[in-house]
């Protein structure tokens, strides 16, 4: 159990942390529109602490790989759904739901695929 929630954990802060750090160190609201370059990267740079995220935490997650990587992409999508009810429809909390849930699926999926023999 103390695997799982340790999985959980660091597999969200795989994700968080350098996303809340992509915005503080540009100066850029996530909640307001943004050049597309801007948005583009941010998106792709979200994907992959997503997918990290959920690899890596299914990797600590010990036996229950896929239910701690479904479990970083609900946080995920409650932060999301949080930030639009908050302010508004915009570009990152979506971008969140429709590309970083499902990256930190595919992160947990991998790891399964990657050592069969931990799956749960």
């Amino acid at each position: 159990m103390l695997r799982t929630m340790a999985g959980i954990i660091l597999g969200y802060l795989i994700f968080a942390v350098p996303s809340y750090l992509l915005f503080r160190l540009t100066h850029v609201d996530p909640h307001a529109p943004a050049s597309l370059g801007f948005e583009a990267f941010s998106v792709g740079y979200g994907i992959v602490f997503s997918f990290l995220g959920g690899y890596i935490g299914a990797s600590v997650g010990g036996k229950r790989t896929l239910w701690v990587a479904f479990m970083i992409a609900a946080i995920i999508a409650a932060g999301a759904i949080a930030s639009m009810m908050a302010t508004r429809i915009n570009w990152s909390p979506m971008s969140a739901l429709i590309c970083m849930v499902p990256a930190a699926l595919v992160g947990g999926w991998i790891r399964v695929r990657r050592h069969p023999t931990a799956s749960g």
